[in-house]
């Protein structure tokens, strides 16, 4: 082979595998001698637990152990910790103080916090027995009231939910310019005010969590089968919990069915699991209900944004205030707050010639679920922020909103640019991506569409979701890439990889990168990861970091091997290294027909006992900033209130695409899940009794097939100059433009009627009672 892959559209390997049911997914794992593990979790959300008799429990068939934070201090296990007062981690209050540390118990202790929170763990020799023994569990719960709300955390009176904290406010973080931005104020000709409700959502993830313990034979050392984002960074958070080193814990990663931020968290079951796996000296194995993964998989936003943003006689942007008010539930994920602050504020402004910004962002803790990452955490907020407010801006002054985009939107003479949340913005065709998005759209017939639907009872609106990411996560990725064989027909290149698959194509996106590189053939390449013993060491898949972090990685690895083995291969054809060419999966000396292919050379290398082999380690000094426009137009019928998507278009710089229909795949269901957002998606919790009221797929709606049309495609591939792929990130890109086009065109729909407020979920019932109260 001789290179030409990067962009090529190869179908994916892994799919003939799933799609004939040869997966191998965390349910499917059976050990010899596996038990199986039940949860008692808190029926309340707030409550002291006075007692636990689990005595009936231990005594019935089939159970083999039962756990409870008595049994676990025996253990000297620790909670899982949140990070959010350890540095680098701890961004602290704005009165000086550190932030509220929120580790959570593994099993709760003293007090339940939340709906479902993990309580005792039952193991026995079935399911049905293990269930049916942690129904006899015994909890004296002291029901407490629950505090479910923002509004209630935080005031003066609100029941304490951590008894050694002086209140419900978690942390508080401020930054940028405010001396620029009361100026940009005071000085302003008109200021636009909105406040947009980030509703909180769950991961839904294709596959319910599970894991799998046991002991290794021999060792003694422990070992967890888990879905999870990053196998070294979940030994790493496990291993602290139970007094290990990290060595005594191996962690792989089976198939998994979406990842998305969520699995990043350690979850109390993979303790509880490692423990009863120790204590039985026998694999015991967990896999959630959809009702438990409801309750108890991380969710997700949940912000009260406030925004200020401030034009001048021109309608030029000159300032933006933010304040964001995060009820992130009962416990902080580990680094939540950091991930938070990290991506928020440094995205204010976006695509936008802003010049200030000034952000507050105020946690809570609540009786709630604890959140999570979730697919374009931070950037999500501030995008469907800034749109919104663009839009408002435009019917308050009575100007075109295309028109005050075109007169805000960055150009390439105003490249690099600091944006005023903080982005480095170097690259990005922001005024293309608009018109791109118009043009696809047929944003020129809208007129007459509209007019056409209202002869027939309907609202038609259209909506623009311009973005900025700011992408990446941690800077640096591990890759080892080596070489074994006698000949094409029976060698082998072997990728082991620090990222983390959990459904993206990895396998396929990296043996591109690497037959590309070595030009060998693409079925000769294997690629490894999601095992600590394989792997040397990885920072896992998050923040689109994978393809331009750990393709740099296999790069680097790569062109490492072809150093090495142009060395060997110089002094096995007896020329000059200097003159020895590499070029299709073979060395030669130029200008000569003498060659030798890299298995041989590989072959020679085993036989000295120095395998051609490289490990490496890929940083990168900044972010990356995926831009994009999102058009997307809608009919709305006044009658029922019910949506419906019509048309749909994604213009978006991912950078260089390694593979076109993998990264298509991403764009389509990350904009999906935007849409989710938008249209249907919303935990809801009785206010009174604080139970969840969407705790299945009868109550929670999530897209299918026909809430969405098709979706509208385009690229504008502009190479990021920090990897050797020219990579900038597509796994997250989809999802931030998303809300914001479909809420400004439901809200351009309904502008007409008077409708000033509506808020994600944009459901049948909320546009319905928005028209009739517009009306009133």
């Amino acid at each position: 082979m001789d290179g030409n892959l990067i962009g090529a559209r190869v179908e994916r390997v892994e799919d003939r595998r799933f799609l004939t049911g040869a997966g191998a997914f965390g349910d499917d794992l059976r050990l010899p001698g596996q038990a199986v593990a039940a949860v008692v979790r808190s029926p309340y959300p707030h409550a002291r637990i006075a007692g636990i008799d689990a005595e009936a429990a231990r005594a019935a068939p089939g159970v083999l152990l039962v756990l409870t934070a008595a049994e676990l201090a025996s253990e000297g296990v620790g909670p899982i910790p949140s990070l959010s007062n350890l540095p680098p981690y701890d961004l602290g209050k704005l009165d000086g103080g550190p932030a509220a540390d929120g580790s959570q118990p593994v099993l709760a202790t003293g007090r339940a916090r939340y709906l479902g929170e993990p309580v005792a763990f039952v193991v026995a020799e079935t399911a049905d027995q293990a269930r049916d023994a942690a129904a006899l569990v015994e909890v004296d719960y002291d029901p407490l009231p629950a505090v479910m709300t923002y509004d209630d955390a935080v005031r003066p009176d609100a029941p304490r939910i951590w008894d050694e904290l002086a209140s419900n406010r978690s942390f508080e973080w401020e930054g940028g310019d405010a001396a620029a931005v009361d100026r940009a104020f005071a000085e302003a000709a008109h200021v636009t005010r909105l406040d947009v409700v980030n509703n909180r959502i769950v991961a839904a993830f294709m596959e319910p969590r599970g894991a799998v313990a046991e002991v290794e034979a021999g060792s003694g050392r422990l070992v967890l089968h888990a879905g999870c984002q990053s196998a070294h960074g979940m030994r790493a958070g496990l291993s602290g919990m139970l007094g290990l080193k990290p060595e005594q814990l191996r962690v792989v990663v089976p198939d998994m069915g979406g990842g998305f931020g969520a699995r990043a968290p350690v979850y109390p079951e993979f303790a509880l699991l490692l423990v009863a796996a120790r204590r039985l000296g026998r694999p015991v194995g967990w896999t959630a209900d959809r009702g438990e993964a409801f309750l108890t998989d991380a969710q997700a936003r949940d912000h009260l944004l406030r925004g200020e943003l401030a034009l001048d006689a021109e309608g030029n942007f000159t300032g933006l205030r933010l304040t964001a008010d995060w009820r992130h539930g009962a416990y902080l994920t580990g680094r939540n707050i950091y991930v938070m602050i990290r991506f928020l504020p440094p995205s204010l402004g976006g695509a936008y010639r802003l010049p200030c910004a000034h952000t507050r962002i105020r946690g809570a803790f609540t009786n709630t679920t604890p959140l999570a990452s979730f697919r374009g955490v931070g950037r999500v907020e501030t995008n469907y922020l800034m749109e919104s407010l663009v839009d408002a801006a435009a019917r308050e002054l009575g100007i075109d909103r295309l028109e005050l985009r075109r007169r805000n939107l960055l150009t390439a003479a105003d490249l690099p640019w600091t944006a005023a949340g903080g982005n480095r913005i170097v690259t990005g065709n922001f005024g293309s991506h608009l018109a791109r998005a118009l043009d696809l759209a047929d944003c020129l017939g809208f007129a007459a569409r509209r007019e056409a639907d209202a002869g027939r009872g309907l609202l038609r609106g259209f909506g623009i979701g311009i973005y900025v990411e700011n992408d990446g996560g941690v800077p640096t990725e591990f890759a080892g890439v080596g070489v074994e064989g006698t000949a094409e027909d029976d060698g082998i290149v072997t990728v082991r990889v620090g990222t983390q698959d959990f459904g993206m194509g990895h396998s396929t996106m990296y043996a591109q990168v690497v037959a590309d590189e070595l030009g060998v053939p693409f079925d000769r390449i294997r690629v490894v990861f999601g095992d600590t013993d394989a792997v040397a060491r990885g920072a896992g898949s998050h923040g689109s970091r994978s393809a331009r972090i750990g393709g740099g990685a296999v790069v680097t690895g790569a062109r490492e091997v072809v150093r090495r083995g142009r060395v060997l291969a110089s002094e096995l054809m007896e020329a000059a290294e200097a003159d020895i060419e590499f070029r299709a999966g073979g060395f030669r000396v130029a200008g000569t027909d003498r060659s030798v292919t890299l298995f041989e050379v590989a072959r020679v290398a085993a036989e000295r006992g120095d395998p051609l082999a490289a490990d490496a380690d890929f940083t990168t000094p900044d972010e990356t900033h995926p831009s994009g426009c999102h058009a997307c137009e809608v009919t709305v019928d006044p009658d029922t209130g019910s949506v419906r998507l019509e048309r749909y278009v994604v213009v978006a710089d991912v950078g260089r695409i390694v593979n076109p229909l993998i990264v298509e795949g991403q764009m389509h269901g990350g904009a999906v899940q935007g849409i989710g957002q938008a249209l249907l998606e919303r935990i809801v919790y009785d206010p009174d009794s604080g139970q969840t009221l969407t705790g299945s797929f009868m109550d929670y709606t999530v897209p299918r097939a026909d809430d969405v049309p098709f979706v509208t495609l385009a690229f504008d591939e502009v190479v990021e100059a920090d990897n050797p792929l020219g990579v900038k990130g597509a796994g997250e890109s989809a999802t931030s433009g998303a809300p914001a086009a479909v809420m400004n065109a439901i809200r351009d729909a309904l502008a007409p009627l008077g409708v000033t407020r509506l808020d994600m979920p944009a459901t049948p019932e909320r546009v319905w009672r928005a028209i009739r109260e517009a009306a009133a």
